[in-house]
């Protein structure tokens, strides 16, 4: 090895290349091999080096730094705690006699530290970053069969409140480890003749969270998921509104979609699971995310008035002073309403799974026969689905339990009316002009952290407060992505839950 090519430690490989170090050029041995080699007494330093695990540290953080000598005859020695340490300009950081750099909290810069050894030195520019506050593994409980894979994300809520998916710069584990292994991408593979449950854990900066991993088990233990096949069908309607324009052929792949609409039961299961890791915070009869990617966004609310009374999620305090949520006896398989957009897909994303997107929506609603409305024969009648005013099988003022009608011919209940379902894709009402001909998920990012472009969210299907006209397959309705402008609006929203098939 040169004396030009004195090593450093990255985060990939043990060391690297880094420029010459003051002083004359010798022959350098690797730092592993420097702590066996200590200088001795009347040795003359011909070369100094500092030298980190990483240069870079977030604010509030420490980083050890270390310094060794070169010397004449060829060894080495680290010399760290005897060492001169400074540090310039000093307002991102500072450094003490051992080599341990502090950064200020609340404070981002660059600083350059320097270490003094009997006439030799080094100086090395360490960047002071942005802190985490909040971390969220993503899904933060899912079921797989044996042999199956999951891939983990990871969301980074920083100082400054801004939020990113952080998936690559996390250090991932899994324990007791018999079930599955994890990479570092986040990949959780499970073993084909293994099956128990395993806790993934994820840590960054001062940070960890962790999830959970059933093998052995599918979702269909907690969702009924009907396969939609892959393949074509007409999307839009040329007799509709201008959003609707104009019908075009969508080849979809295969994917899966709940049978129902998720449920009150289903929600509040969810929403006391997420309120005991800490993923939600209650205030003033609203759910809000404290974690991850919807972060302080609003997920549910309690407000009602009376006109639109149905509000069957509850929000009780226990004997033991804890809280809980509950749903009011006899509602828990009708479905979950008063939600935002927020709600709809964090719940998604906790169970490893997402909203359908605009075009998987329609397809499933259609039934593989391009029905007009998505009911058992494509009609509409109150014998067939649940919307405005009642008559026949319909004797509902407002909702109705999940499945109450017939299904339409893919299996799948209340594609047509009960509640208005929200998707994935954010709007533009031209969006059809240039959607691409297969698999489009709309305008917006195809990740979404903080609120929907635009602000709006998009919803099908009608509900048991809609006519006729916008009950239709191809009808796309919006609404304010923060529905709590008005108590109709939040009596009408729900959602199902879909996923991509491999």
């Amino acid at each position: 090895m040169l004396a030009n090519e004195f090593p450093e430690r990255t985060s990939n490989m043990r060391f690297r290349q880094r420029p010459l170090c003051y002083g004359a050029l010798s022959i350098i041995v690797l730092l592993c091999s420097c702590h066996d080699k200590l200088a001795t007494p009347g040795k003359t330093p011909e070369a100094l080096c500092i030298t980190a695990e990483t240069f870079s540290i977030y604010s509030g953080g420490t980083l050890q730094l270390s310094a060794t000598a070169q010397y004449s005859d060829g060894t080495s020695g680290d010399v760290t705690s005897e060492a001169v340490w400074s540090t310039r300009p000093g307002r991102a950081g500072r450094i003490n006699e051992t080599g341990l750099f502090v950064a200020y909290s609340d404070i981002l810069g660059s600083e350059t530290v320097r270490a003094d050894y009997q006439g030799q030195a080094d100086s090395v520019e360490i960047e002071v970053t942005l802190a985490a506050r909040f971390l969220e593994i993503l899904p933060q409980t899912i079921s797989i069969d044996p042999g199956d894979e999951v891939q983990f994300e990871a969301v980074v809520e920083y100082q400054d409140e801004t939020r990113e998916y952080a998936t690559d710069k996390i250090f991932w584990s899994v324990s007791p480890g018999v079930a599955g292994t994890i990479d570092s991408t986040g990949l959780f593979r499970s073993n084909p003749q293994t099956s128990g449950t395993e806790k993934v854990t994820g840590s960054y900066q001062n940070l960890t969270a962790t999830a959970r991993v059933t093998v052995g088990d599918t979702m269909a233990s907690l969702f009924d998921m009907v396969t939609i096949p892959a393949g074509s069908f007409t999307m839009g309607d040329d007799n509709g509104y201008i959003s609707e324009k104009p019908a075009h052929d969508v080849y979809i792949d295969a994917f899966e979609i709940s049978k129902y609409e998720v449920t009150n039961q289903q929600y509040v299961d969810y929403l006391n699971r997420a309120l005991a890791d800490g993923a939600i915070v209650v205030s003033m009869g609203i759910v809000n995310g404290r974690t991850g990617p919807f972060a302080t966004l609003t997920y549910f609310m309690f407000h009602t008035c009376p006109e639109f009374p149905d509000v069957f999620i509850e929000y009780v305090q226990m004997e033991d002073d804890d809280y809980e949520f509950q749903v009011r006896p006899g509602f828990e398989d009708y479905p979950v309403v008063r939600l935002n957009w927020y709600g709809a897909a964090a719940f998604c994303q906790y169970y490893g799974l997402r909203l359908p997107t605009e075009a998987e929506w329609e397809k499933a609603c259609r039934g593989g026969q391009q029905l007009d409305y998505g009911t058992q024969d494509g009609s509409i009648s109150h014998d067939l689905a649940n919307f405005l005013g009642t008559g026949g099988r319909d004797v509902y003022q407002g909702l109705a339990p999940v499945g109450s009608f017939p299904p339409n011919p893919y299996g799948l209940y209340d594609m047509c009316g009960n509640a208005a379902e929200y998707v994935f894709d954010a709007y533009d009402r031209n969006y059809y002009y240039r959607s691409p001909p297969e698999n489009p998920t709309g305008p917006g990012p195809a990740v979404v952290t903080g609120r929907l472009l635009n602000e709006v969210a998009l919803w099908r299907g009608g509900s048991w407060a809609s006519y006729v006209f916008f009950c239709r397959s191809a009808y796309r309705g919006v609404v304010d992505d923060y529905t709590d402008c008005n108590y109709l609006i939040e009596s009408i929203f729900g959602f199902r839950v879909a996923r991509s098939l491999d």
